[in-house]
């Protein structure tokens, strides 16, 4: 009986291993195909001159946000993969489908209520909800196909952040091609200054509250009041979005502009920083925090591995504290190059992924059936094995320095 139901686990977690990757391809043919549906869109509808000056302006501070974002994890860095999805994910699905739907609600909406009311009610109603269910569906995704990748608060900032930043950049795109072609330089320069500056990072708050909700879900005691998380997550970033486009709104369709310049002046400067730096700060709050739950987690659940030579007793303290591990690295490239840099890194990750899989286990949470198969002994012996590859590198380096 035990022998049938052994092999019969194996066999069920191959099937769920092929139906995730054909998930994942699915997902990848998704955001490739909307990719190519937005590109052509820009090209067909945006002047050359000014589709170049909006991209440029719209990537330029693209990759200092992304690493402020990643920068928020480095206890866990996720896989680069899945980074890179949820971004594009944010640039070109979740646009392609607000885009198509904002269009014809608010047809609609201007058909039914006329031009200011269906404005109001699209931007601060229609575009909040629409956007966040696109954006969050990529959270949804990855929560549901890479689980064992989203472990906690601390990755649903990082992910929501960056498919929030994917998004920004490409609906950046439009509003700055818009301005080139009213304004020239002077008006991109403009609008970079209060879109990408001051609310460069509004799309990643609102988004990050989604992937927040997930990460409490993931991290809470089993049962179903932690259902009440990613349902409260997803409430807080459409309110957030609804707020700042309904200010940003009520600004263009009154008067206040002519009849009070100075007060437009500073609600235009005072609103979007008055939403993002505390959401900001509530951000990083949260991941120093969730950083300092994860050293725990790490110290407390590898510490058994010492005993079983899994891990070594350097190792609690080096994977626990970010730049002890950043040194750990950096003195592996140093001293058997770019090859010893990718063994010691997949260790490093093995041995966290290890941590953090015992302690979902600890807490009666099932792993997703495509784990199944792969039990505390697959990790050892991959982190044996690892390790002994290490060793051999490490001696031939000595043997014959470079």
């Amino acid at each position: 009986m035990a022998e049938g139901a052994g092999a019969a686990a194996p066999r069920l977690s191959v099937l769920d291993r092929s139906l995730r990757w054909l998930l994942l391809g699915c997902a990848g043919w998704i955001i490739l195909l909307s990719a190519v549906v937005v590109a052509g869109f820009l090209l067909l509808a945006i002047p050359l001159v000014a589709l170049v000056v909006a991209g440029l302006a719209a990537v330029l501070l693209v990759p200092a946000y992304a690493a402020l974002i990643l920068a928020l994890d480095p206890r866990e860095p996720e896989p680069a993969v899945l980074l890179g999805a949820a971004f594009f994910w944010g640039a070109f699905v979740a646009v392609l489908v607000s885009a198509l739907i904002e269009v014809l609600t608010g047809a609609a909406l201007a058909a039914v209520l006329g031009g200011g009311v269906a404005d109001l009610l699209g931007a601060s109603v229609v575009a909040p909800i629409v956007e966040e269910t696109a954006k969050g569906s990529a959270l949804a995704l990855l929560f549901l196909l890479a689980r064992h990748e989203f472990d906690d608060i601390v990755d649903g900032i990082v992910y929501g952040a960056l498919v929030g930043l994917g998004f920004a950049m490409v609906e950046n795109v439009l509003y700055f091609s818009g301005a080139y072609l009213e304004g020239g330089l002077v008006g991109v320069g403009v609008l970079f200054f209060l879109r990408s500056v001051l609310g460069g990072l509004a799309h990643s708050l609102f988004t990050s509250a989604t992937g927040i909700g997930l990460g409490l879900y993931r991290q809470a005691a089993v049962g179903k009041r932690r259902l009440l998380w990613p349902i409260a997550g997803f409430a807080i970033a459409i309110l957030l979005h609804a707020l700042w486009n309904g200010a940003s709104t009520l600004l263009q369709i009154t008067n206040l502009a002519q009849e009070n310049p100075l007060l437009t002046l500073g609600l235009v400067l005072g609103l979007p920083l008055a939403l993002t730096v505390p959401g900001l700060l509530t951000l990083i709050v949260l991941s120093v925090v969730g950083g300092r739950r994860a050293a725990r987690i790490i110290r407390q659940q590898l510490a058994d591995e010492v005993e079983q030579g899994t891990a070594l007793p350097e190792d609690l303290e080096i994977l626990a504290r970010p730049w002890a591990r950043r040194r750990r690295l950096w003195r592996a490239l140093r001293r058997g190059g770019l090859r010893a840099w990718l063994l010691q890194r997949q260790l490093d990750e093995l041995l966290v992924d290890l941590a953090f899989r015992q302690w979902h286990l600890s807490r009666g949470e099932r792993l997703p059936r495509f784990l199944q198969a792969y039990s505390e002994g697959h990790y050892r012996e991959r982190i044996a094995a690892l390790r002994a590859r290490l060793g051999q590198h490490d001696a031939a380096a000595g043997r014959h320095p470079a």
